[in-house]
């Protein structure tokens, strides 16, 4: 009970022994057992994608409300976003498009951060992968040579 998850969620955890065999008890507030079956499928679904991370979980969280205006519609925010220098935010958005399959998205964020940063070949070979996802296979062995020219010239071969 002493530190609620980002949902509000707490519990208190006992071991017990009970004739040679270790138990587990959970104290639960009344309310929250109330509404636990039927919001058990999301505390699974985060628990998986998280692998029981809930500091990975709570950073996602944030980022989302940093990222994410509820008073405007989402072609607002995708403008917005794509036209931010903030870097870090772009970045951890694209990671959470690309884990969400959102390829389409994924392309448009990468192509943002490349904007910022040109000689970055991490943005860029992400840019690639992004559009080979999309089934565009000669536009992306294209942008795959660039980065491997790239890194060729900045390497000295």
């Amino acid at each position: 009970f002493k530190e609620p998850l980002f949902t509000g969620y707490s519990d208190a955890l006992y071991n017990v022994e009970i004739e040679g065999v270790i138990c587990e008890v959970q104290l639960h507030v009344s309310a929250i057992v109330s509404h636990k079956e039927e919001n058990h499928k999301y505390y699974e679904y985060f628990r998986s994608f998280f692998a029981g991370n809930f500091g990975a979980c709570e950073a996602r969280i944030h980022m989302l409300e940093k990222c994410i205006d509820p008073d405007a519609d989402l072609q607002q925010m995708l403008v917005k976003m794509l036209e931010s220098e903030d870097e870090t935010m772009i970045f951890d958005m694209n990671t959470l498009v690309e884990e969400m399959g959102d390829y389409y998205l994924k392309e448009l964020l990468c192509r943002r951060l490349s904007e910022i940063d040109s000689d970055n070949l991490e943005y860029r070979n992400r840019l690639a992968v992004a559009v080979l996802k999309q089934g565009r296979y000669r536009e992306a062995e294209e942008l795959f040579r660039q980065c491997l020219e790239a890194k060729k010239s900045a390497l000295g071969e």
